[in-house]
């Protein structure tokens, strides 16, 4: 329960304090740096005036040590308590403005500064700037020498020496390694941070770049450092000059001897199968030169050079011939080689081409072979086309004019009764007996007899249209 009680108590309090402080205006937090100036502004506000102000005191770290820098009486006047070598004193001092100014900054300024205004009737008011010193740092960065081998070790380092906050430093560049970094507080209150660049050095990693990038606050930019590796390892030699056409009696054959080192190689030395090279051999340092070549010289050649770290060899085997190699034949041969090449991708390519062409006018004849895809109109019928054959059969026989208004007889009965004959749609295959004359199917007599229609009954309609292969409509 006392617990409960306790807390209103508590926050009641805090808000007394952040009322009383209301008064005193001031920055909560200020940078400054080494050799420079710092203002740390502090103002009294009393809107009503009802507060009469009767010392304004500075100290730094009121909560610790509490030591008074600078004091202000109305009546007494300016007092510096604490000698600062007049680096710290007030801008302008008044009952209502108690700015101060810290001169060439040291690091041992860094800290939590108190503006404190002692009033009448209210008491003391006060409000805290919390100073922080930066340090640009001095960079630095070099290469480790190192000898090739099969551990990781350092091959550069970075260092940011002497500076607040403490620095971050980055790596780019160069092949794959790792970094190590060690952050150390000097007893000034800076930092020094070194990164070491960690890898396996090979021969092949001397003359590398580096770059080491250092960032901090008090920087205006990041700052790059350029570094050069430097491994040094035993010579890697490679002999070249060779063509393949050493030949009897040929002048002036030669080799190269080509190495790579560090430190620098010392010398070189030549040997013909294992042995020293004969006097019709002329040495010059990593050059070798045959002056008539001859089977003496048929064999394998070796090359070593030496330097503080050991020694290197490469071998080169040399096969005398008894005549040179045309070199025209053999370029003749590539060259012949080529155009064939090129004539068989021609005739690869019209091949293809040719048979792609009759393919598709295969395609096209094979479409023209297909029915169409329409309907063509049935073939005029004419009256004059019937009456040409009726007249061709039997001349003598006289024809039965389309426009008489009576029957059509034929020649057989059936139980005493005139078969009455007529024409129906074309396209049936029927033979109508006229006359002992056979109509073709798809011949028509165009009219019917008006008679006929008026005796004859009507069809069904169904019927009819089932046994119609085209439309009356159709019919010209």
């Amino acid at each position: 329960m006392a617990t409960l009680y306790l807390i209103p108590f508590v926050l009641l309090l805090q808000t007394w304090t952040v009322c009383d402080a209301q008064n005193v205006k001031v920055e909560p937090f200020i940078y400054g740096y080494v050799g420079n100036q710092a203002i740390l502004r502090c103002q009294f506000v009393d809107p009503d005036n009802s507060l009469q102000v009767t010392q304004i005191t500075w100290m730094k770290n009121p909560t610790t040590s509490k030591v008074n820098l600078a004091v202000y009486n109305p009546d007494f006047g300016i007092n510096y308590p604490t000698d600062t070598g007049g680096r710290i004193h007030f801008r302008k001092v008044t009952n209502t403005d108690a700015t101060l100014i810290i001169d060439r900054l040291e690091m041992a300024d860094d800290g939590i500064y108190s503006c404190e205004f002692a009033t009448y009737p209210d008491g003391n008011q006060d409000a805290t700037t919390n100073l922080t010193i930066l340090a640009k740092p001095e960079n630095s960065g070099k290469t480790i020498l190192v000898q090739a081998g099969h551990a990781e070790v350092p091959v550069a380092r970075c260092v940011s020496a002497n500076g607040k906050p403490p620095a971050t430093i980055n790596w780019s560049g160069g092949s794959e390694g790792n970094v190590s970094e060690t952050v150390t507080k000097n007893n000034n209150g800076t930092f020094t941070v070194t990164s070491e660049y960690l890898m396996i050095p090979t021969g092949d990693n001397n003359g590398e770049k580096l770059t080491c990038v250092v960032m901090q606050q008090a920087l205006d930019r990041p700052e790059t450092i350029p570094i050069t590796l430097s491994v040094q390892y035993a010579p890697i030699v490679s002999i070249e000059g060779y063509d393949e056409n050493w030949y009897l009696d040929r002048e002036h054959a030669s080799l190269t001897c080509s190495a790579k080192a560090n430190p620098q190689t010392l010398n070189y030395k030549w040997l013909l199968n294992g042995k020293p090279l004969p006097s019709s051999i002329q040495v010059d340092g990593h050059q070798l030169t045959v002056r008539d070549v001859s089977y003496i010289v048929n064999g394998t050649f070796t090359c070593e050079v030496t330097n503080s770290l050991g020694t290197g060899r490469a071998k080169m085997d040399v096969v005398v011939r008894e005549d040179p190699v045309d070199s025209g034949s053999t370029t003749g041969a590539i060259v012949g080689g080529i155009i064939a090449a090129i004539v068989i991708l021609t005739v690869l390519v019209t091949a293809v081409l040719i048979f792609k062409r009759q393919r598709k006018n295969t395609d096209e004849e094979e479409d023209d072979l297909e029915p169409p895809n329409y309907k063509p109109p049935p073939p005029k019928k004419t009256l004059e086309g019937i009456d040409k054959v009726m007249k061709t059969e039997d001349e003598k026989m006289e024809s039965i004019p389309i426009t008489t208004t009576y029957f059509e007889t034929g020649a057989e009965e059936d139980n005493g009764m005139t078969l009455t004959q007529y024409y129906d749609e074309p396209g049936l295959n029927t033979e109508v007996k006229s006359a002992n004359i056979a109509v073709r199917p798809g011949d028509y007599l165009e009219q019917e007899n008006p008679i006929y229609n008026d005796l004859s009954y009507n069809e069904p309609e169904e019927h009819r249209k089932s046994q119609e292969f085209v439309s009356k409509g159709m019919y010209v």
